[in-house]
């Protein structure tokens, strides 16, 4: 038998942070059973470390055992457990390609936790069924671009949606001011997208770059796209089946509203948006492509966001380790997530 501890990040916020154990060790089970690492005895540490999280192994785990369990949100630093307990530091090997500072840098009101982000995406890679040889993430409500950095940093291709004309651009020029004082090559594409009528239902902005000078040159590159657009037209802006996963942070209803399609009226159902938002995130997504959102239950229930997308070609994963990320952020918002994959 051998055992194994991982130390907690300690970046989380303060709330989340008192249930972060407790999701993570459910987050951890999902990457080992997409990459058949099986463990065993997983809970909270209690072997002298700050929070941590043990578990054990019937076998040796291997060097890619430990890149793997490095994704994990909760990371911070892996040990073996040796004899009389002793720790032994293990070297995990770097997964991102850009540094993890262009998530963490931004700071603003509203802005989703990255520990948190990064389970999402976790998550949904662990059940994506497209075997792409470079992953395609869509964020089709994606705010200030969390999301979008944290795929971006992992590697992936990343298309956002957002129709907050003000929060594009501060993305838009948060990306290229990043980008310059790294000094990493790239280049920028401005347009606009119309409709079959020939109206304009989108700004476009398109940046291609590459974490070495190399691979830039090769074309190995990455591409960041924004539309903002309203999220309804995702079928419109997306090329069909063109993504592998799709990972959102759903209006909470509280300090978010969206445009109803059909006009400029604000609606402050997040439900009401899912349900005329999710036929057009089918449309651009892989078939055994996956999708993971988070919510408010104050605003929505997991069985009535379970039913849309039912509703709508996917199947749900609501047992063990996909289900039961419920968490409490603040007085008025009691976040959870839902795990799907689109069948047809």
């Amino acid at each position: 038998m051998n055992k194994y501890a991982i130390l907690a990040n300690p970046g989380h916020n303060r709330i989340y942070f008192d249930t972060a154990l407790k999701i993570a060790i459910s987050e951890i089970e999902a990457i080992a059973k997409a990459y058949d690492m099986e463990i065993n005895d997983i809970e909270e540490g209690d072997i002298g470390l700050p929070a941590s999280i043990i578990f054990s192994t019937n076998r040796k785990l291997t060097d890619e055992d430990f890149r793997v369990l490095g994704f994990s949100s909760i990371y911070y630093a892996l040990f073996e457990i040796v004899e009389d307990s002793l720790l032994r530091p293990i070297d995990i090997p770097d997964f991102h390609t850009f540094p993890e500072s262009m998530v963490q840098i931004l700071k603003y009101n509203g802005k989703t936790n990255e520990q948190f982000t990064r389970l999402m995406v976790n998550l949904a890679i662990t059940v994506c069924g497209t075997n792409s040889k470079k992953i395609t993430l869509l964020d089709p409500m994606c705010g200030k671009g969390t999301t979008l950095y944290e795929g971006f940093i992992r590697g992936f291709d990343v298309k956002g949606i957002e129709i907050d004309g003000q929060w594009t651009k501060e993305i838009q020029t948060y990306i290229v001011r990043y980008l310059k004082e790294g000094r990493y090559k790239h280049k920028v594409v401005k347009s606009k997208q119309t409709d079959s009528k020939g109206k304009k239902i989108a700004d476009t902005f398109a940046l291609t770059s590459a974490a070495t000078k190399a691979d830039y040159n090769d074309k190995n590159v990455q591409a960041f796209q924004i539309y903002n657009s309203d999220t309804t037209c995702a079928n419109l802006l997306i090329k069909k089946k063109s993504c592998d996963i799709i990972v959102s942070d759903l209006p909470y209803g509280v300090q978010h509203g969206s445009k109803n399609h059909k006009g400029s009226k604000i609606s402050r159902s997040p439900l009401e948006l899912l349900k005329s938002a999710i036929p057009a995130w089918n449309h651009s997504l892989k078939i055994k492509g996956s999708m993971v959102l988070s919510y408010n239950e104050f605003t929505m229930k997991y069985r009535d966001v379970e039913a849309v997308l039912l509703e709508n070609g996917f199947k749900v994963l609501n047992e063990s380790p996909y289900n039961n990320y419920l968490h409490r952020v603040n007085q008025s918002i009691n976040r959870n997530l839902i795990v799907a994959v689109k069948v047809n």
